[in-house]
């Protein structure tokens, strides 16, 4: 038998991309509602303008629908961006925050777990502060870009897949919070690179059971999405001043292959990138066998012979990669 030869470096994605389920509505915030500085709100996210807010007499100064989203229309890393700064709340200096769900404030303590962002999944407040999504990726890239009066302060994103429930977001929530309804949540710290230029920010999510365990593969669909970017991990953490730009978020579905085996020997030169190879076999009429495997628990892999032609499909959430090899008569080469 001659030795496989690799033929074509190339990537084939059959994309079936749902964005309401799989991937972020607007995330590349190419749609805005209003535009103008503190006014502007991109669509299908929400700020302090339309937050929910529960304070009385002094504390609500500042508070509710009058309040300005305090977010911007930048030129992002492509096209449009969102730019995020600090706000004075209740006589306090809170950080910027741009949300898929509904803000609450309800005390008028900044640490409190009163205030906090969740899913309105069943619309209470009518601004459809609810975001769909029914995708298990196993990673999400975004963009940001810093314009931080302490380069050494932290940003935050907290993504958070979640069932049918109206999931809660908090300032001390951690990745290993336990939550009805929790599924998976990737939790990013973005620092600031003190070159006021646009940056890539890549994080795994991590899945869990329903006792809040770690797993590796999780058969629970989530319902919703609920993201929320903040201008400082910290609880009035940040200065008057604080910028935080937000660009590009792609939810990753892996559809790579992990290895590739033909009659129980790995495919010499294999290359996950790489989709298509030539099998020089012998003239002796039987198919050979082939066993992949994914690299992502949430894909599956289907083995598809035929007379020339092997192709193997990786399936994810979000559509298909596919993979061939094509097969050659090791005789009529010789």
């Amino acid at each position: 038998m001659r030795p496989i030869i690799f033929t074509i470096a190339t990537v084939l994605l059959l994309f079936r991309f749902s964005y309401a389920q799989n991937q972020v509505q607007n995330g590349n915030f190419e749609q805005w509602t209003t535009t103008g500085n503190g006014n502007a709100i991109p669509k299908y996210w929400h700020s302090y303008g339309d937050g929910d807010c529960q304070l009385k007499g002094i504390y609500s100064w500042g508070c509710g629908p009058m309040l300005k989203n305090h977010s911007n229309r930048v030129t992002g890393h492509t096209g449009y961006g969102c730019e995020i700064y600090p706000v004075t709340l209740a006589g306090n200096l809170v950080n910027g925050v741009i949300t898929t769900g509904q803000m609450q404030f309800a005390s008028p303590d900044n640490n409190s777990t009163d205030n906090n962002t969740y899913t309105d999944k069943d619309n209470k407040l009518g601004h459809k502060a609810a975001m769909a999504f029914t995708g298990r990726p196993d990673s999400v890239y975004f963009w940001c870009k810093f314009d931080m009066k302490k380069p050494s302060n932290v940003a935050v994103a907290k993504f958070h897949l979640h069932s049918n429930v109206p999931y809660k977001d908090i300032s001390s929530h951690s990745a290993s919070t336990a939550q009805k309804g929790k599924i998976a949540n990737a939790f990013c710290d973005i620092k600031d690179h003190n070159d006021h230029k646009w940056h890539r920010y890549k994080y795994k999510f991590t899945y869990y059971d329903e006792q809040n365990h770690v797993v590796t593969t999780s058969s629970r669909t989530p319902s919703y999405i609920l993201i929320s970017f903040s201008t400082n991990k910290i609880a009035k953490g940040g200065n008057n001043g604080d910028k935080l730009a937000i660009d590009d978020i792609v939810m990753v579905y892996n559809k790579r292959l992990s290895s590739l085996y033909i009659d129980g020997k790995p495919l010499p030169d294999f290359n996950p990138d790489c989709t298509e190879y030539t099998y020089y076999c012998d003239n002796d009429g039987k198919t050979p066998e082939v066993v992949a495997k994914a690299q992502s628990p949430h894909a599956t892999v289907r083995v598809e012979p035929g007379d020339r032609t092997i192709r193997i499909i990786v399936s994810h959430d979000d559509g298909e990669k596919v993979y061939s090899l094509r097969l050659v008569n090791d005789v009529a080469v010789k």
